[in-house]
């Protein structure tokens, strides 16, 4: 049979996204419909297309053309609630995958799917179900392995998510997503000899490196040239950076590099005799490495982690700071407050930053309690204005001053809490059901940050509790400053 223009072209484009070769397939789809601009599948394969590449809209408004001509299609309904999934519509999302389960209850992606949702939900012990019933209808994968691992996790049953991370790796042992994600449920559990080289596959997943070179893993430096470079966020730097200094005393004639922030520059500036770069810098350099990677060279441990504090401010900025902040009332403790984990989008990759943040109308009830100090470089909400002290911060050594000048700090799990802990500072950490890395899952005691008291939500998403033992805490501390 000779196979007309259009369906040479859709053949073509099916090839083509087969081998992931998205710019090709997206020109054959689009000759396919300027001849049959009503064919569905194209109009569907399009729009995976454009959702592989980033073009959401374009994506969405072909899944709903599709939907239009076929609307009882599961593979379709599948897709399009793949896409509101990263939109973060979850709801929608979860309507869509739950009609094509209805109409092909033994379709396997679609229990995967479904499963993805619900954890993003934080719907976890759902999400887990979903996923073993995927493995029940079409058998074990690396894939839905690791899945079931991340909704394990978030459920807190770590032991049983290490081990569905193992049954991933033992059906394909570089299955990356895996090792990377199995360090999590490690780390929470303070086994960080297993966790720190699982913890490398970051670069084979997540993240993608800012420097190509000969990576360091111990070599004595002598006096060459060691490029220490920041990856994810802001809090990870400062968590990390406790290790200079140690680096710094092994190898005291080396010459240390570090491209970072530059709102971190001022704070980092008398921290081990370092010289600190911009992040599109391109310095010459005989070794690098990435500064999370830092620890695995100490062979860093819980019971051998640097504790004492290694920020410290200018003296004369914390007494500029001093001056401008409003006068200590007698009596009143004077408490710098972090609300909010950064300035979120959307989509389903903000989420977790979303929900590690609180509302600003549930602190009303703590402010009367002390005098609060916003720590967030955020203009103020309008609920908060005039209700506490908002100064233009401009970096971090202006936090750092400010901090030093205040009695307690409270912050969700953000860069606020790491640099109050890496002062020494009293920190008061509110963290969300799930927990940290870090942090662990239980007890008040943080691990890497002597001077922090870790308080845990009791349910997912739910500040209520968490936010009334702060202001039981305060009134008792505040009546101990009489």
């Amino acid at each position: 049979m000779i196979l007309l223009g259009a369906d040479a072209a859709y053949e073509q484009g099916c090839q083509h996204v087969a081998e992931g070769l998205w710019d090709a397939a997206l020109k054959d789809f689009n000759a396919v419909l300027a001849e049959r601009p009503d064919d569905w599948e194209a109009l569907a394969n399009r729009a995976v297309v454009y959702h592989r590449l980033g073009r959401f809209d374009q994506a969405l408004d072909d899944y709903c053309q599709a939907l239009d001509r076929q609307p009882k299609a599961p593979g379709l309904l599948i897709n399009l609630a793949a896409l509101l999934k990263e939109l973060g519509q979850l709801g929608a999302a979860e309507g869509l995958l739950i009609q094509a389960l209805q109409l092909v209850p033994d379709h396997a992606d679609g229990w995967s799917n479904l499963g993805l949702v619900r954890q993003h939900q934080r719907r976890y012990d759902d999400a887990a179900a979903c996923h073993i019933r995927a493995m029940e209808l079409a058998g074990a994968s690396p894939a839905r392995w690791t899945n079931l691992g991340n909704a394990l996790t978030g459920s807190l049953r770590l032991p049983d998510a290490i081990d569905a991370y193992r049954q991933a790796l033992a059906l394909q042992s570089d299955f990356h997503e895996a090792s990377y994600n199995q360090s999590i449920p490690l780390f929470m559990l303070g086994r960080y000899a297993e966790a720190w080289p699982l913890y490398e596959s970051r670069w084979r997943t997540i993240l993608t490196p800012s420097f190509a070179g000969p990576r360091w893993q111990g070599e004595p430096l002598e006096a060459q040239t060691l490029l220490l470079w920041s990856e994810q966020g802001l809090g990870d730097c400062l968590q990390m950076a406790r290790f200079i200094p140690r680096l710094r005393a092994a190898h005291p004639s080396a010459r240390l590099l570090f491209s970072c922030p530059v709102s971190l520059h001022r704070l980092f500036a008398d921290l081990a005799d370092i010289e600190l770069l911009a992040p599109d810098a391109q310095p010459e350099f005989d070794w690098q490495l990435p500064l999370a990677s830092l620890p695995e060279v100490f062979d860093a441990r819980i019971d051998n982690l640097p504790l004492a504090p290694y920020f410290t401010p200018q003296s004369a900025d914390a007494a500029q700071w001093s001056a401008r902040l409003p006068a200590r009332q007698t009596g009143r403790l004077r408490v710098g407050l972090a609300w909010q984990s950064g300035v979120w989008g959307v989509g389903v990759r903000d989420l977790m930053r979303q929900q590690k943040s609180i509302e600003a109308e549930a602190l009303l009830p703590l402010l009367p309690l002390a005098d609060f100090v916003c720590l967030q470089p955020e203009p103020l909400p309008e609920v908060l204005r005039d209700r506490l002290f908002a100064p233009v911060i401009r970096d971090f050594a202006d936090s750092a001053a400010i901090i030093a000048n205040l009695d307690l700090v409270i912050s969700v799990d953000t860069a606020v809490a790491h640099l109050a802990g890496a002062m020494g500072c009293p920190v008061w950490v509110l963290m969300r059901q799930e927990g940290a890395p870090f942090f662990g899952v239980e007890g008040e005691t943080a691990p890497w940050y002597p001077s922090a008291r870790v308080l845990r939500q009791t349910e997912h998403g739910n500040w209520d509790a968490v936010l009334a033992q702060v202001a039981v805490m305060l009134a008792s501390r505040q009546s101990g400053t009489r």
